[in-house]
């Protein structure tokens, strides 16, 4: 009997252990404010953009004819909507990322880590080598290019959840190299050398 209680014992005590590294081996989310004191151009274009204001659009009397269409009250409040957290928040139940409005605000809307991934690992990357690094270094620490990779806007244009897609109107079709054109949509792009080479 004390044997098979000992064993218990170890197999919980190891598994809490397996449990808390994984959650501790995820990348943390930082914010925008970290991200824009180096990429002041692109965070203040990012301000104006479609995705940074992605969180306002769920608030009562926005967008009304839009979600009339997707059979949605456009005069309900959707900004605690479980089902809307991932694609219009930056982190929804990650690690460091959107919780709710009223405990991390900043966290609101798509921001730059819903894009290119949570900064926490590749910010200590960015900093130590403002131009000396090549993306083959930031990706394993978890940095996303979705220029390059259409699964990171697909995460959420052409998610299931999505009420506005191509089959409610073709004017949803996605088209991803289509909207990398659209600068409005994210943020400007430096011209000229970059800050950081990629």
């Amino acid at each position: 009997m004390y044997r098979w209680h000992l064993f218990n014992t170890v197999l919980c005590i190891s598994l809490l252990l397996l449990l808390s590294q994984s959650v501790m081996a995820q990348p943390k989310f930082i914010g925008n404010v970290k991200c824009a004191s180096c990429h002041k151009v692109e965070f203040a274009s990012w301000e104006l953009s479609a995705h940074g204001k992605a969180f306002n659009i769920l608030k009562p009397g926005k967008r009304k004819v839009a979600k009339r269409l997707a059979d949605l009250d456009p005069e309900k409040d959707y900004t605690h909507e479980k089902k809307c957290m991932k694609c219009h928040v930056t982190g929804y139940r990650k690690k460091g990322g959107f919780k709710s409005i009223e405990a991390t605000p900043e966290m609101a809307g798509v921001g730059c880590e819903s894009c290119h991934g949570p900064g926490g690992e590749y910010k200590t990357l960015h900093e130590e080598n403002l131009y000396g690094f090549k993306k083959n270094q930031a990706e394993p620490l978890g940095q996303l290019y979705g220029e390059d990779d259409e699964s990171v806007c697909r995460a959420c244009h052409g998610h299931e959840d999505a009420p506005h897609n191509e089959s409610l109107d073709p004017k949803y079709k996605y088209d991803w190299k289509a909207s990398l054109k659209k600068q409005d949509t994210y943020h400007a792009k430096k011209r000229g050398r970059s800050q950081f080479s990629f």
